[in-house]
């Protein structure tokens, strides 16, 4: 029965995530992708805009994946100078892309609460779990018409 519960809530979790990529994409018309990656460069959830013809295959998105998540994670070796990084932001001819690390604190045992990450790096360091948030929009979102 264990392995049962283990599944259900993992097939939760992946189910909440997709839904949270759905309601990302809901916010404009001009996000193309929402994805979210783990620590490992793996997309564990996804969606793309209705009708959508993506400009990379499965394959090429899965790479494109695990690059943003290694080039997130080495500007890591600078955060005591800069600071921690808040997203990165890629602008192509063809679409705007962006990777916005998110750093979650797990259950905390004592209360069982669950809180996203502060400004207690030694909280951060003892229970973080890391994604990042990858978006991907059209090549005019947000410009300004005068």
């Amino acid at each position: 029965m264990a392995g049962d519960n283990t599944s259900s809530t993992s097939s939760n979790s992946k189910d909440d995530l997709n839904f949270f990529c759905d309601k990302v994409l809901q916010i404009a018309s001009k996000i193309r992708f929402v994805g979210i990656a783990n620590h490992l460069g793996t997309l564990i959830a996804s969606s793309y805009r209705h009708n959508l013809i993506p400009l990379l295959t499965r394959e090429e998105t899965s790479h494109y994946v695990l690059q943003s998540v290694l080039r997130s994670a080495t500007r890591e070796d600078f955060e005591s100078k800069l600071g921690r990084q808040e997203y990165s932001i890629g602008k192509y001819r063809n679409v705007i892309r962006a990777t916005i690390p998110i750093t979650y604190i797990q259950d905390d045992t004592t209360t069982g609460k669950q809180e996203v990450a502060n400004e207690d790096e030694d909280e951060i360091k003892r229970n973080k779990a890391k994604f990042y948030l990858l978006l991907s929009f059209d090549v005019d979102y947000g410009v300004q018409q005068a």
